[in-house]
C-alpha cells in the first residue's frame, strides 16, 4: 500500500468505484451525493488513511479558509499590547483550522475589496476602528463578512468586541477620589486622534468629562503625542503648572512609562507623592516599577474572541452575543495609595495587598 501522504484522490475514487468528482463533493460536504455512496467512500478513505490536501480542499470549495487581521500600526515597532491581540486571534484561527495573516500597513479601498474578490481571505478583523470608519461602510455595502475589535457610532447589524474605555476612565477616577485625591490629571490620547474620531480616544474623553462632573473636580488634562520627549516634557510642564497634583490617570502604557520616568527625575515618589492609574494589560502592569494599578485591558482574550466570532460567521453558526463590550476590571497594585501624609509609614504604603474591583475579585501579591 502506498504511504499515507502519497495517496491521491484518484486512488480513493478507483477503490471506491466512483468518479473523482464524487470523492471531491464528499470531501467538501456537498449534499448532492447518495448516503450509501457517501458511507462507502468515507470507509475507503479511512481504510487507506487518506488525508486530503487542505489547501486543495479550500480551493475546490471556493473558500480560502483564511482570515486576516488588519491593524495599521502607528509606529513600526509592535507593542506588547498589540501582540496580545495578534496572538489571541491567530491561536483561535488555528483551532478552527483557518489560515491567519496579519496586515500592518494601511489599506486602500481597492486593496481591501481585492482581498475578498481574489479569495485571499474569507473575512477580516478590523482594528483601529473610528466612529465613522470608511472600511466598515465599504464592507457593509458589499456584504462581506468582518468583525471589529472596536466599534463605531452606528453598530446596527455589526459584530464587534471592544474595551469599555469610557467606564474604565470613570472607574480610575472613582478609585483615586476614594483614596482622598482631589487634584487629578488626565493624560489623554493625542488631539489629532480625538479630532479624527478614533473610537478609544473619543470614548476615553467622554469618560473623563463624566468623571469630572461626577466628582466635581477641576479639569487638568494634557493631550500628548506618543514620543518619549513629548511625554517627558508634558509631564514636567504638568507638574510645573499644577504643583498640587497628587493623582494621574493615563490611557496608554507609553504615556505611563514616560510619565514615571519624568516623575523620578523630578524627585517625585510613586505613590507617596503621586498615585497613578493606567489602562494596561495585566502582564504589562506588573512589569512596571512600581506595579501599576490598572484597568485590565485583556488583549489576548479580545483577539481570541474576535477570531472565533468571525469563524462562526463564516461557518454560518449562530452567535450567542455579536456585540461585546468588555467591562473595566480595576486591579489595585502599588502605584496608588491614600493621599500621603508625612506621619504615615512608607513601608505600609509600599506593601499594600493587591485587590480587584470591577470584577469583584481579590488576590495577594
Amino acid at each position: 500500500m502506498p504511504e499515507t501522504n502519497d495517496i491521491t484522490i484518484a486512488e480513493v475514487a478507483q477503490v471506491a468505484g466512483v468518479s473523482v468528482s464524487t470523492v471531491s463533493r464528499i470531501l467538501n460536504n456537498r449534499p448532492d451525493v447518495a448516503e450509501a455512496t457517501r458511507r462507502r467512500v468515507q470507509q475507503v478513505i479511512e481504510d487507506l488513511g487518506f488525508r486530503p490536501h487542505v489547501q486543495a480542499q479550500r480551493l475546490a470549495a471556493g473558500k480560502s479558509r483564511s482570515i486576516a487581521l488588519l491593524n495599521p500600526l502607528q509606529v513600526k515597532v509592535m507593542t506588547y499590547l498589540e501582540m496580545g491581540f495578534f496572538v489571541g486571534a491567530a491561536n483561535a484561527a488555528a483551532e478552527e483550522n483557518f489560515f491567519f495573516s496579519l496586515a500592518t500597513r494601511p489599506v486602500s479601498e481597492d486593496h481591501l475589496l481585492s482581498l475578498y474578490k481574489s479569495a485571499q481571505v474569507d473575512g477580516v478583523i478590523l482594528m483601529e476602528v473610528y466612529m465613522n470608519d470608511w472600511r466598515v461602510e465599504l464592507l457593509r455595502q458589499h456584504n462581506y463578512p468582518f468583525v471589529m475589535i472596536g466599534h463605531c457610532a452606528n453598530n446596527t447589524g455589526l459584530h464587534f468586541i471592544d474595551f469599555d474605555f469610557e467606564n474604565a476612565i470613570i472607574t480610575a477616577f472613582d478609585h483615586l477620589v476614594g483614596l482622598g485625591h482631589q487634584h487629578i490629571a488626565f493624560m489623554a490620547f493625542p488631539t489629532p486622534l480625538q479630532q479624527a474620531g478614533f473610537g478609544p480616544a473619543v470614548r476615553a474623553q467622554t469618560g473623563y468629562r463624566k468623571a469630572l462632573q461626577k466628582h466635581g473636580l477641576e479639569a487638568i488634562c494634557v493631550e500628548v503625542d506618543m514620543t518619549v520627549p513629548d511625554i517627558f516634557d508634558a509631564t514636567v510642564q504638568l507638574l510645573d503648572e499644577h504643583p498640587e497634583l497628587t493623582g494621574l490617570v493615563t490611557v496608554q502604557i507609553e504615556e505611563t512609562v514616560g510619565a514615571i520616568r519624568a516623575l523620578h527625575q523630578l524627585g517625585k515618589k510613586i505613590p507617596d507623592d503621586i498615585s497613578i492609574v493606567a489602562i494596561a494589560s495585566e502582564k504589562t502592569a506588573q512589569l512596571v516599577t512600581p506595579p501599576l494599578t490598572a484597568a485590565n485591558f485583556p488583549t489576548y482574550e479580545m483577539g481570541y474572541k474576535a477570531s472565533k466570532m468571525l469563524v462562526n460567521l463564516l461557518k454560518n453558526e449562530p452567535l450567542e452575543i455579536s456585540q461585546v463590550l468588555v467591562p473595566p476590571d480595576l486591579v489595585v497594585r502599588q502605584s496608588t495609595s491614600p493621599v500621603h501624609h508625612p506621619a504615615q509609614n512608607d513601608h505600609q504604603l509600599w506593601t499594600m495587598p493587591i485587590t480587584r474591583s470591577g470584577a469583584s475579585r481579590s488576590s495577594q501579591q
